[in-house]
């Protein structure tokens, strides 16, 4: 029996975990978007894939080579929705791998650099199979993906599909195990302000993705886009032939596929997350792969923590330093 003043404590500490959470998205993506993309952040690179329709799609990203490094081991750092390499989760990663010395290639996933005339979803690992085994990725023996968001949903989909034998190790920050839940939540009336800003990204890209034969629906139309089940039903469904984005949700959703899990995992998630409800994440993760590694940070937001952060790995503090600590075991 929970008497009142529980009553009382449970409910502050659920509303500072939900103010905790609002805080720690907003904030820091505020403060590293207004940071312009620079030369420290690591030289600019390009490769071309094609497509089933003939068409070279172009993609791009940065790497940051490691001082003293062995040369044997590589990270990837996939963004989130709308996202780019220039993401202030982006640019950390890449500062805490050089750190660890290791190399570090941060992928802009196809389309969403505004270059490539083509778009990516959830599930589409295509792409990334085919890049890491071009030059010079090809000479690394050990390759390691650290995700955000639907970042961290592509890395465990690479892993649960074991696209390339030298796959050590994968990290998922905040991962959206069940695209249908998360999508609800985005789509909510009072995450306008999530919703407006993950679309803006998109449509941004759109306007060059919708000039190649690829684009599924005319910009025009794609533009006036009010709510993510409306743009994946407009861009994603017809695009790679789902029925419809109910189909595209339940197959593409990595959650249930956890427990094929062999690649040594890591997921790290938030119970303060605005975007991905931590309800969605329990029973997936409960039923995962003994491969995977589950660590709860209260007090975070959706793929920014407070600093200090330790998750017992040893190594720096911080989310990024505790993820390369965790990463540098798996690869050694």
């Amino acid at each position: 029996m929970i008497d009142g003043a529980s009553k009382k404590d449970s409910h502050t500490s659920l509303l500072w975990t939900r103010v905790a959470g609002h805080l720690w998205t907003a904030g820091p993506s505020l403060f590293y978007g207004k940071m312009p993309p620079g030369g420290s952040q690591g030289r600019r690179w390009s490769t071309e894939v094609t497509n089933e329709f003939g068409e070279p799609i172009l993609h791009t990203g940065a790497f940051c080579d490691a001082d003293d490094g062995d040369g044997t081991n590589l990270v990837v750092v996939l963004h989130g929705l709308g996202g780019t390499v220039h993401r202030g989760y982006c640019l950390l990663a890449a500062a805490a791998a050089r750190q660890s010395k290791l190399p570090c290639l941060r992928l802009a996933l196809r389309g969403a650099d505004g270059v490539g005339r083509d778009i990516h979803h959830a599930g589409f690992v295509d792409d990334l199979q085919r890049i890491l085994r071009q030059k010079p990725w090809d000479r690394y023996e050990r390759i390691a993906l650290v995700g955000y968001s639907l970042g961290g949903h592509v890395a465990l989909t690479a892993a649960t599909r074991q696209i390339d034998e030298r796959l050590a190790a994968v990290a998922a920050v905040c991962p959206p195990l069940n695209l249908a839940a998360c999508q609800q939540r985005i789509d909510a009336p009072w995450s306008w302000v999530y919703r407006h800003h993950l679309l803006q990204g998109l449509k941004r890209s759109y306007r060059t993705i919708a000039q190649g034969r690829a684009a599924p629906t005319p910009n025009d139309r794609v533009q006036m886009v009010k709510t993510l089940r409306e743009w994946d039903s407009l861009t994603v469904v017809p695009r790679f032939g789902f029925a419809d984005v109910d189909e595209y949700y339940a197959t593409q959703s990595v959650g249930p596929r956890l427990v094929d899990l062999q690649s040594p995992s890591l997921v790290v998630a938030s119970p303060g997350d605005p975007i991905v409800p931590a309800e969605s994440l329990r029973g997936p993760l409960a039923r995962a792969s003994s491969s995977l590694t589950v660590r709860w940070i209260p007090g975070g937001g959706h793929v920014f923590f407070p600093p200090g952060v330790d998750m017992g790995f040893g190594g720096a503090a911080g989310l990024e330093g505790q993820i390369m600590a965790w990463l540098r075991r798996q690869l050694s």
